[in-house]
């Protein structure tokens, strides 16, 4: 209890400093009065009930299932979409329309994801679970993307419209707003009586603790998650379809609240509905009090959105240390690894620059288009791939081998660009990058402080707060980005008395400089820190127990992780030559990097690789646009552009260990000294193959589950399984 009340006080203490420092700093001079009060405090009174109502269906779906969605922005996106459909485009009644995308479809969408997808979740690792539900989401945005375009202008009305409502003074409260608010407190106060005081919301509660017990006692647990998939989709619908009116029909800004609502569901522990709700109201109150009285200018000029990922990470530094946890036993227990050899790991690389020099140098024409090498669309394609796929790279030792989550990938890339911006300025010296990723690594160490007291879902939350965090106060900031109108913001990269200014001899550099951080990524695996961080990843409790300094080694990882993708922001930054500062490093961005890396196998260095499809196959399309007459190629490209990243991690809910784990499985038989591998496949095969009736029993003995079959089919009851064990059974 002490360490509780201590970090509560810490955090509170910093969050008051900090707010009164920010208000007399930032205040505006308006006069204050009761009527701007009073509106400006029922503005943010609704904006809270309509946080409160994402973030109910967070922690309804969360304590019933298990899962953290992070899709439900997503599914409020599609159904406020769907619902402008049928009642602005197709005129049917408000009412109607509202009934069926929050009654049918809703409830709907919830079913078919629960049993197409999250029942397979059951067993999965945190990080299977966190990256299916982040790939939904960017399905559901792709779709919705895709059905009704962004170059037409959209506004869902309100409801009963906005003049009507009820007088306060000096403005109007709307019947839209007073529903909302009134709505939402009535959502959280039934759920919360739902899951505390009726039966199906015990057996919500039971199954997610102990699906099997919980049947074994009368519930049915497929029954239930759907049930809780239904409710959580359907106030994911029924939020975005009240938020629309206010925010206009944009995915990536509608989809931005459901941001608000985890630090909401942060605030009530993910598990307590009135706080929750009273955290989503302060959010609320916050902003528009914000809004109303503080400028900070046009250096900070997001900074008004910047209230929840803030308030986010001052909830997680007020956690309590998490207790160490020993490993669950899965229900298939992994393979043991074999480490990659250091010549394996050495020829490997030096395959990648040859096929680099190959592809680059077009001297492999597949006859789609005249042979030559490639254009500059082609190579700028490729250099965005390599500079995303070095980013990549830098998740490998903190999610594959340590298992820490970290969804802020660009946030350390950008701060790397930076870096390198102040350090070497119009020089374009490369002998600055080293001392680029030793900067990026304090930051990373920084980060890891909090989160090295953490564990799990807490832990990909803050990430992602301080990705959001860094994308709205930092990186906008014009000295840390400035604005250019011409030139390049960025200069090309000079090394070793080379200017890489043309796009190939950077292409070849910057996957050398992949090659490089490959191999010795190699050789790491298999040095003691290497084994401590996959130790780490199994049990934390364990690791203790041996002696492993958990904190510390997680700080350390953190600190590579920072310093790789710190080297890599500036390869991002230098192939565009100008960087957006919001877009550059856009959230959303980091989100496909992390998954594209997850659904190639994060623990595999080479996974990073995979991220050269996005900009490859945009290249490759663009390429066949022109020659024409391929119509079908350039639409499936660009279907593999949009949808590809998120299927591909779909994928892992059948293969958890990604897909370059499985490849390697294939392939390695094939090569000549991999004795082992065919083997382990010859084993496998062995083990599949139906046995002959005379094998059973002497020339291979009983297995445990054969003997249970025989006694129940022979009626014989179950008796004590002798000293010996089940090979007694022989013959």
């Amino acid at each position: 209890m002490a360490r509780i009340r201590l970090s509560v006080v810490v955090a509170t203490v910093g969050a008051t400093v900090g707010a009164m420092v920010l208000t007399i700093v930032a205040w505006k001079g308006a006069p204050v009065t009761s009527e701007t009060f009073l509106v400006t405090t029922y503005i943010g009174l609704f904006l809270g009930a309509l946080y409160a109502m994402y973030a109910t269906g967070l922690v309804v779906v969360y304590n019933t299932t298990g899962v953290f969605n992070f899709a439900q922005g997503a599914i409020g996106v599609f159904a406020a979409f769907l619902y402008w459909e049928l009642h602005v485009n197709r005129g049917w009644h408000s009412l109607i329309a509202l009934v069926v995308v929050v009654g049918l479809f809703a409830p709907a969408l919830g079913v078919t994801l629960d049993i197409v997808i999250m029942r397979r979740l059951r067993t999965a690792s945190l990080v299977v679970q966190l990256m299916v539900t982040v790939a939904i989401m960017v399905l559901l945005l792709s779709v919705v993307g895709d059905i009704w375009k962004a170059d037409t202008p959209r506004r869902v009305p309100y409801l009963f419209g906005i003049e009507n409502g009820r007088d306060l003074g000096p403005s109007r409260l709307p019947w839209h707003r007073l529903i909302v608010f009134v709505v939402s407190i009535a959502i959280a106060a039934s759920m919360r009586i739902l899951l505390r005081w009726t039966r199906i919301g015990t057996a919500m509660r039971a199954v997610v603790d102990n699906r099997e017990l919980a049947a074994l006692n009368g519930a049915r647990p497929n029954v239930v998650s759907s049930t809780s998939w239904a409710l959580g989709s359907m106030l994911g619908a029924l939020g975005g379809i009240l938020i629309a009116p206010e925010l206009g029909l944009d995915p990536a800004t509608l989809n931005s609240v459901v941001i608000i609502a985890f630090a909401a569901a942060a605030f009530g522990a993910l598990r307590n509905l009135p706080l929750v709700v009273v955290g989503a109201m302060l959010i609320g109150l916050l902003r528009s009090h914000t809004n109303a009285w503080l400028d900070f200018g046009s250096d900070f000029r997001f900074a008004h959105l910047s209230i929840a990922p803030l308030l986010l990470l001052f909830v997680v530094i007020a956690l309590p240390q998490a207790r160490l946890e020993v490993g669950r036993l899965a229900h298939n227990l992994r393979r043991k690894e074999r480490y990659t050899n250091w010549w394996e790991g050495l020829f490997g690389c030096g395959v990648i620059i040859l096929l680099a020099v190959v592809f680059s140098g077009g001297w492999l024409d597949f006859g789609i288009w005249d042979p030559g090498s490639w254009g500059a669309r082609e190579l700028n394609s490729a250099n965005e791939a390599m500079a995303l796929a070095l980013i990549g790279l830098s998740l490998v030792p903190l999610i594959g081998w340590a298992g820490q989550i970290n969804f802020a990938p660009l946030a350390f890339a950008g701060f790397g660009a930076f870096v390198y911006l102040k350090l070497a300025g119009d020089s374009g010296n490369g002998y600055w990058i080293p001392l680029v990723g030793l900067l990026c690594a304090p930051l990373g160490a920084l980060v890891a402080l909090p989160a090295a007291r953490l564990r799990g879902l807490y832990l990909a939350l803050m990430t992602m707060a301080f990705a959001q965090a860094m994308s709205l106060i930092f990186f906008p900031h014009p000295w840390v980005m400035p604005v250019i109108g011409t030139g390049r913001q960025f200069p090309h990269i000079e090394l070793f008395g080379i200017t890489f200014d043309d796009r190939r001899g950077f292409f070849l550099l910057i996957v050398s400089v992949f090659a490089i951080f490959v191999y010795a990524l190699v050789l790491l695996r298999r040095s003691r820190y290497g084994r401590r961080w996959m130790a780490i990843n199994d049990s934390q409790a364990a690791s203790a127990t041996l002696g492993i300094p958990v904190v510390r080694t997680k700080v350390v990882v953190y600190a590579l992780s920072a310093a790789i993708a710190g080297i890599a922001g500036v390869f991002w930054a230098t192939v565009s030559g100008n960087v957006d500062s919001v877009q550059g490093f856009d959230l959303l961005i980091g989100f496909n990097i992390v998954l594209l890396v997850a659904a190639a196998g994060v623990s595999v260095p080479m996974a990073g690789i995979f991220l050269i499809f996005i900009p490859l196959f945009k290249g490759f399309g663009n390429r066949l646009e022109d020659t024409g007459n391929v119509d079908f190629l350039v639409t499936l490209l660009d279907l593999l552009t949009t949808y590809g990243p998120g299927l591909l991690v779909l994928g892992m809910v059948f293969n958890p260990r990604g897909a370059l784990v499985e490849m390697g499985r294939g392939f390695a038989p094939i090569l000549p000294w991999r004795a082992d591998a065919r083997a382990e496949i010859a084993a496998e095969n062995a083990q599949k193959r139906e046995p002959e009736i005379g094998e059973l029993g002497l020339e291979r003995p009983f297995t445990p589950e054969e003997v249970i079959a025989m006694d129940r089919r022979l009626g014989i009851l179950d008796q004590v399984v002798p000293k010996e064990g089940y090979g007694a059974f022989r013959g």
